[in-house]
């Protein structure tokens, strides 16, 4: 299914918080802002309008520890649920504070959104280096 604009980026990122992002030209990317709760819903709900059934193949949400409480919802990942292509890969990437690690706890609401929306977590980890 195609969606009346014709776009169907084959990867969606959704940055929640004070974070930035400028894909390059003609990048396949559909990129979502919500820098503060009450844009939650409608920025949600643009960005679902502009993809078709099964288009992505790439779904990220980027993160920073300290706006999990605040930004985090299950929305997040549940309201493109239908727009992931069968074998999709969704990745939530939560940043830390400078020198410090992310507590485990502190993202135990990602999981439960993940697995409420029907995922199966492949891999949980920190970067190398």
């Amino acid at each position: 299914m195609t969606t009346d604009t014709g776009y169907n980026p084959s990867t969606v990122l959704i940055m929640l918080g004070p974070l930035h992002f400028e894909h390059a030209g003609d990048a396949d990317v559909l990129s979502v802002k919500i820098a503060a709760p009450d844009e939650l819903e409608r920025n949600l709900d643009q960005a679902h309008k502009l993809l078709g059934a099964e288009c992505v193949e790439n779904f990220h949400v980027v993160l920073k520890s300290s706006s999990i409480s605040s930004l985090f919802d299950e929305r997040v990942v549940s309201q493109f649920m239908d727009t992931l292509k069968p074998h999709a890969e969704v990745s939530v990437h939560v940043l830390g504070p400078e020198f410090a690690p992310v507590e485990r706890a502190d993202v135990d609401e990602i999981r439960y959104a993940l697995v409420m929306a029907g995922l199966k977590k492949e891999k949980e980890g920190r970067p190398a280096g």
